[in-house]
């Protein structure tokens, strides 16, 4: 896949975080990318978080330093590897996480981390290449992080929205689940809708009380915003139709 001074990007990545005891996941479009397929958009860079508070993050930071690694002048969480591999790294290690959000010490500029806890907790390991297993968040985590992330600044957040309307339509292929007792007895109007039901499902056990208010929230702004779109636009038409059946999955019937 993507490559470092002495062997892969994931390899080099987690053989620091192993050696600091600090889990390590791919996060954003590239997990998206992974766990779904083809987004329909290039992304030049790797998300990734790691468990790690800031005062820790300084040692990762010297240490990718060490062999060849520079950070951006301009953006602290982005990074270019030797082979000009561009990363962004998040670090959001147990304090961070209940802060719920990262202040970074140059810029000043802050990130949420409403949603990490259950990146850490749910990422499955994939392999990228020939080296060690790198952890994944998967697609229900995915979703979630891109609708907080969507509603704390809808106007500079358009690519996560594409990305929700990416996993509403393929959330669950190729499983089982989707036919499911769950799905059938749902009566949804249109089969079609099954994944972004199932999504629903999950993100309704999945979420805290708190990130619940997130995802009610994005429900409420496009189910309320529905008739002001026009009835030929197939695509939103079909968008909201997933909306419908994401809302029936995270309320329950």
């Amino acid at each position: 896949m993507i490559n470092g001074s002495g062997g892969s990007f994931p390899d080099m990545i987690c053989k620091i975080c192993d050696d600091m005891d600090a889990d390590v996941v791919i996060i954003a479009a590239t997990a998206l990318l992974l766990s779904v397929g083809d987004i329909g958009r290039f992304t030049l860079d790797v998300d990734l978080t790691v468990a790690l508070d800031l005062h820790e993050f300084s040692q990762l930071i010297q240490r990718l330093l060490a062999i060849g690694w520079k950070q951006s002048s301009k953006l602290e969480h982005r990074w270019v590897a030797p082979r000009q591999t561009i990363l962004d790294l998040l670090p959001a290690g147990p304090a961070l996480r209940r802060i719920g959000s990262i202040l970074w010490p140059t810029s000043q500029f802050r990130m949420t981390l409403s949603g990490f806890d259950h990146v850490f907790a749910n990422a499955i390991s994939v392999d990228l290449s020939a080296g060690k297993p790198i952890r994944v968040a998967p697609a229900s985590v995915t979703a979630l992080l891109k609708i907080i992330a969507y509603m704390e600044d809808p106007n500079r957040r358009a690519k996560d929205l594409q990305d929700i309307e990416i996993i509403l339509g393929r959330y669950a292929s190729g499983t089982n689940r989707l036919f499911s007792d769950e799905v059938f007895d749902a009566e949804l109007p249109d089969f079609n809708m099954a994944n972004a039901f199932l999504l629903g499902l999950d993100l309704r056990k999945l979420a805290t009380n708190e990130e619940a208010k997130y995802v009610e929230g994005f429900l409420e702004r496009f189910v309320a915003g529905e008739e002001s779109f026009d009835e030929q636009d197939l695509r939103m038409r079909i968008f909201h139709s997933q909306i419908r059946a994401l809302q029936t999955g995270f309320k329950g019937r």
